[in-house]
């Protein structure tokens, strides 16, 4: 056999291996956009993955949402990235999301101020709220209906990354009609909120190390500098949307 002949042939089985490998090894993309899309409650997502060799595991999963619920608050984008997972395959097929194991972990997310007002709006004790943020701190107006009164609320505060798995917000300053509310009253309140966002009912969790302020909203991110641009964001020319 001829050189030329062997070369041609080993180049046809490695084409041939790598072509069947997805379908050996039992892996579908709609099942796994189903089940990130149950989880993060929406389907305008891009997703990229690299299989492993064994039923339900991934060398990588890299993704990015539109819209997507973070356990009750609702962001404008969120990439995800998985390195090392195994998911129960399974579940898998069913369109949930159960992580077995996973060797790293990352996001990073835009949530911008309209989403924040429809969240602190979410809860109804204050009527007409209005939100702003001056890239510092975020700020709410509005009314708080009291004995058939409409007593006028301000309050300023900022958002912060707390025990590297939760976001709290902590109110710094806040006024009814005028009138400064005291610390002890604040703290109930604080209480009573946070954390505005969890992930103790999550399938996989972050480590959150950043969380910056800025005049559209905030950004969240498991890099040191939330502003940085982001070194594990899926890039695709592919424009997010439904499938």
């Amino acid at each position: 056999m001829g050189r030329g002949r062997w070369v041609i042939i080993t180049a046809a089985v490695a084409a041939l291996v790598f072509a069947r490998l997805p379908a050996a090894i039992g892996q579908d993309d709609g099942d796994l956009r189903r089940s990130f899309g149950a989880f993060l409650r929406t389907q305008e997502m891009v997703i990229d993955s690299v299989p492993d060799l064994y039923p339900g595991g991934y060398a990588r999963i890299s993704l990015h949402a539109r819209n997507a619920n973070l356990g009750g608050m609702v962001v404008d984008d969120v990439w995800v990235k998985l390195v090392g997972v195994s998911l129960d395959p399974a579940a898998l097929q069913q369109g949930k999301l159960r992580v077995l194991d996973y060797r790293g972990t990352a996001i990073h997310g835009q949530v911008g101020v309209r989403r924040l007002q429809d969240f602190f709006s979410s809860g109804g004790a204050i009527k007409d709220l209005q939100v702003w943020s001056d890239g510092t701190s975020l700020y709410g107006e509005g009314s708080f209906p009291y004995e058939g009164v409409k007593l006028r609320v301000w309050l300023k505060g900022q958002f912060s990354v707390d025990g590297t798995k939760e976001v709290h917000f902590h109110i710094e300053n806040m006024t009814v009609d005028g009138f400064p509310v005291f610390s002890p009253i604040i703290r109930v309140l604080e209480d009573k909120i946070n954390p505005v966002l969890s992930q103790r009912d999550w399938p996989v969790t972050f480590t959150l190390k950043s969380l910056q302020m800025t005049k559209e909203g905030f950004v969240l991110s498991s890099q040191p500098d939330a502003l940085a641009p982001c070194a594990f964001c899926l890039r695709s020319d592919e424009s997010v949307g439904r499938p």
